[in-house]
């Protein structure tokens, strides 16, 4: 092959190549759905308190604990309970959807409008 057939092949396998990373870093995924604190988040979110959380959390009040959190900081604090000051918490094992619920619970209990099971 002469050196420009080569070069155009090599070219066009960087190319793939570049693009199934791409692929796998979910670089052309659609972003995820915002963040809503809607009645019926908050009553999956309590649902996924009172299975996932009770256990450890049933005589810790969290109302104080939380107050003034939005949805988008109670979702990130879920992400990284381990790293949390002070928290002694293990890595939250639910879903996506389980996290995002428990995120809208929980801005809601801080802000009153929902109660701790």
């Amino acid at each position: 092959m002469q050196s420009r057939t080569w070069i155009a092949v090599l070219s066009c396998a960087a190319l793939l190549l570049a693009a199934l990373v791409a692929w796998s870093a979910g670089l052309f995924s659609s972003p995820p759905a915002p963040l809503v604190e809607s009645p019926e988040a908050v009553a999956a979110g309590q649902a996924v308190f009172a299975y996932r959380c009770t256990p450890c959390h049933q005589d810790v009040p969290l109302a104080r604990r939380v107050a003034g959190w939005s949805v988008e900081r109670a979702y990130q604090t879920i992400g990284r309970l381990p790293q949390v000051p002070r928290a002694n918490m293990p890595a939250f094992p639910g879903t996506e959807d389980d996290r995002r619920a428990l995120a809208a619970f929980l801005a809601a209990l801080g802000a009153g409008r929902a109660q701790q099971p």
